[in-house]
């Protein structure tokens, strides 16, 4: 084998290996940022469900606090 074609398969190698490695690459990333993604889905799914309890928890005790209000302000009139 000569130098010339010594360095022609040596450059073949390198690219073949390269169009092995980068889509290996590419798909691993992807899968790897689906994964990231359906974790964080998850927090911030338990994170609003957390949110809205409280809202909801807040604004009972507001119609309490106005019925409260209310009933006193019946007792007051009387």
């Amino acid at each position: 084998m000569t130098q010339v074609e010594a360095k022609k398969k040596r450059k073949l190698f390198i690219l073949a290996t390269l169009g092995l490695l980068i889509p290996i690459f590419i798909l691993s990333m992807a899968f790897f940022a689906a994964k990231s993604d359906a974790e964080t889905k998850k927090e911030y799914d338990k994170l609003r469900l957390e949110q809205e309890a409280k809202v909801e928890l807040r604004k009972q005790e507001q119609r309490k606090n106005e019925q409260a209000k209310l009933l006193e302000d019946t007792q007051n009139q009387s």
